[in-house]
């Protein structure tokens, strides 16, 4: 939980809310809007299909009968060719009948009509920019009209022309006006015109292939051009185009279907329709959305205002004292540790007031007093916050200070002295006087939890208690002499013990190592314990250090290879002389001009097998004086002794050291064993290490084995040896034996 509750995360948290609603509702908004807008763009494309559909129908028909009536009169001007030197008005009246041609006329080579199947013609001449003028220019030998109306009769004809070698020309021509009053059913305009007079659509255009307005049921668009591009790249790649178009305020939705006659395309039909019942819908779905969205975003920001008003409450019954107003102590560990985890750019210190006799006030004036009491002492120590001074309410009889940036100790004792001023020679509401101790740790770099400094703290307040004559402040090391004290009586107790080792304060633990394979006991560990008569039980972590400050740890490991050394001749009695023991050896008896000497004094006084022996030096050994290290262990190798690398993994040695050791044992060190529960087996080393070991001819033993499945993959891995719980603890002498007989 955050100590206070700041308002801009709920801030964002409600802009990033309206801004998802917003987003939502444009989304939305638009996909009603596509919605409707492909919905009417199907409807109107199936619409613009079917008139298209009829449109290239019509023009088809059309396009027949106008190829019927050229068909005939090509015939037939092929007919009259034939005969053209027999010419005369009786012969053309009956070449005439028997081609069902209406009309035959005879122009010489200046365009005057010679010979005519209507007499009234006869002499008629064709003007510049008459059709027989035209054809007569042209040069060309034949040709067929389109059906005209003729400038002479009013009707409408379809001619054809064909030329004689002689310069003359020929005229052919079939009354077309029943033709065309058929034909006129199918005129664009026309079509164009029914198809939008259909209540499906609201107006109807045909575009030619030049994409200008032929046809329109808006007469005012006719002989318009359009020149949009995408429409242009659609309707001639053969696909069907569609866009809202606005004129006069009206807005409409326009489909361009392409039409193609035979493969060809000879235009494009355009069908359009209102968007207005279409925007009418859209508009109330958008009201309609939007009015949800809203009021579920409302909701939403009500509940994160709701949310932080509550966490505001939650906080404050949290991280604040309800009778002062203080911030608890709760808040003080939650300030204490970010202070301690930091970047520190200034010193800091700690103080714990204890108000000594609050359990009295408590006690004669009951609690309400002395909570008012408590309250009055607030608000004096308050007074004396200023700069880097923070104030706590610590617990009951407690207030807490943390100071950063202050100059030095005086500062402090003039603050812890200001605080009993304050406190005790105040006058509080019921006359009653108060005393107040203070303990003060200035923190440093090795404070890096909060709790060790308020215990230590409280151990300074509790030497006030414990000394009556002290003053009103003490500042903390009361932990480091009872350290110093409690170290004192170890290294006493084992001096004491080296010189009279009878004492039995340190004694021996063996545990046994085991075969990985077989799980047969092939040796023992030798661990020393101590059981301090003032201590109690000591740590080896703890005793052996100081043995080492003390200089006792020279004759104590010559105390405990001398019992090793024993209990190897009771296993060759016992029968178990394939056994070896391993003892450890602090650097401090290493580097001893004589070790070697005494080593193998203490064997051959036990009168037993060097063999039998183990030597057991840490990684640490080697950093120190690797030449001097080699020097020492080479005669015990030459003698027969076996030497051991223990905790090897702790982050000394390397492999390549190792090679040049005159050693015989790698033992690796228990949190390597303790990976293989945590860690993929694929990223292990042990592996690896094992084999590398076997190639230097090194045996590997595994310490602190207590799973299974460890020792199943140190198995798998072709590991030596192995010891930890899963097979034994320590075991005493006697225990031990009864080990390797059961």
């Amino acid at each position: 939980m955050k100590r206070t509750i700041k308002l801009q995360p709920y801030v964002v948290a409600i802009v990033l809310i309206a801004l998802v609603f917003s987003a939502l509702n444009y989304f939305l908004v638009n996909y009603v809007r596509t919605l409707f807008l492909g919905r009417l763009e199907e409807e109107s494309l199936n619409y613009a299909s079917i008139y298209s559909h009829s449109l290239v129908k019509s023009r088809e028909a059309y396009s027949v009968i106008n190829e019927l009536l050229e068909d005939r009169l090509t015939t037939a001007t092929a007919t009259t060719a034939l005969f053209s030197d027999q010419m005369d008005d009786a012969a053309l009246q009956a070449l005439a009948n028997s081609l069902s041609v209406d009309e035959i006329y005879l122009y010489n080579p200046q365009g005057v009509i010679e010979y005519s199947t209507t007499p009234a013609y006869l002499g008629w001449a064709a003007e510049p920019g008459h059709p027989v003028h035209n054809f007569m220019i042209s040069g060309a030998h034949s040709l067929v009209e389109d059906i005209r109306r003729d400038s002479e009769s009013d009707r409408y004809y379809k001619y054809a022309y064909v030329r004689l070698d002689d310069g003359r020309f020929v005229q052919l021509g079939i009354d077309a006006d029943l033709v065309q009053g058929f034909l006129s059913s199918f005129e664009l305009q026309r079509i164009v015109g029914e198809i939008g007079s259909f209540h499906l659509v609201d107006h109807v255009c045909f575009l030619g292939p030049d994409f200008t307005v032929l046809a329109s049921s808006t007469p005012d668009h006719a002989g318009l051009h359009l020149d949009d591009t995408d429409l242009r790249e659609a309707v001639l790649a053969g696909r069907s185009y569609s866009q809202i178009n606005r004129e006069n305020g009206e807005e409409t939705y326009d489909i361009y279907v392409p039409v193609q006659l035979d493969g060809e395309f000879v235009g494009t039909l355009v069908v359009g329709k209102s968007t207005d019942s279409t925007l009418a819908v859209m508009r109330t779905t958008t009201l309609l959305v939007f009015a949800g969205t809203s009021f579920v975003c409302l909701i939403f920001i009500y509940t994160m205002f709701a949310n932080f008003r509550h966490n505001q409450q939650l906080v404050s019954l949290a991280y604040h004292d309800s009778l002062t107003g203080l911030p608890n102590k709760v808040y003080l560990e939650e300030v204490l540790t970010e202070w301690l985890w930091g970047e520190r750019s200034e010193n800091g210190a700690f103080l714990l007031v204890h108000c000594r006799n609050l359990s009295e006030v408590n006690s004669v004036y009951g609690f309400d007093a002395g909570d008012r009491l408590m309250a009055h002492v607030s608000e004096r120590l308050s007074t004396l916050v200023e700069g880097g001074r923070r104030l706590f309410r610590f617990s009951g009889n407690r207030f807490a200070f943390l100071v950063q940036g202050y100059s030095g100790r005086e500062e402090l004792i003039e603050l812890a002295e200001h605080i009993r001023a304050g406190v005790e020679e105040g006058l509080d509401p019921i006359g009653h006087h108060l005393e107040v101790g203070t303990g003060i740790v200035e923190l440093s770099d090795s404070h890096t939890d909060p709790v060790d400094v308020l215990t230590q703290a409280a151990v300074a307040v509790q030497h006030l208690e414990n000394t009556p004559s002290a003053p009103s402040y003490a500042f903390f090391d009361v932990e480091m002499g009872a350290r110093l004290r409690r170290e004192e009586i170890i290294a006493q107790e084992l001096r004491r013990f080296v010189g009279n080792p009878g004492l039995g304060t340190v004694y021996l633990h063996y545990q046994p190592k085991v075969a990985v394979s077989s799980l047969e006991v092939v040796g023992f560990e030798a661990l020393s314990r101590m059981n301090s008569p003032s201590l109690g039980m000591v740590s080896p972590a703890e005793f052996i250090p100081i043995a080492e400050r003390h200089g006792l740890i020279v004759p104590l490991g010559y105390w405990v290879l001398e019992s090793a050394c024993d209990f190897i001749r009771r296993l060759n009695h016992c029968g178990h002389g394939d056994l070896h023991v391993g003892v450890n050896i602090s650097v401090l008896q290493l580097v001893q001009e004589d070790f070697s000497q005494r080593v193998g004094e203490i064997l051959r006084d036990a009168g037993i097998e060097p063999r039998s022996l183990q030597l057991e030096i840490t990684e640490s050994v080697l950093i120190e004086d690797f030449a001097g290290v080699e020097a020492k262990l080479l005669p015990l190798r030459d003698l027969g002794v076996s030497i051991a690398l223990d905790d090897f993994g702790t982050g000394y040695s390397a492999l390549s050291g190792i090679e040049e050791l005159p050693i015989d044992c790698i033992k690796i060190d228990k949190r390597f064993i303790d990976n293989i529960l945590v860690k993929d087996k694929h990223r292990l080393v042990i592996k690896d290490l094992i084999s590398m070991c076997h190639k230097l001819g090194l045996k590997v033993v595994a310490e602190g084995v207590e799973e299974e499945v460890q020792l199943r993959y140190l198995a798998e891995s072709g590991c030596d040896v192995m010891q930890g719980y899963l097979y034994s603890k320590p075991l005493v002498e006697e225990e031990a034996l009864a080990k390797l007989a059961s």
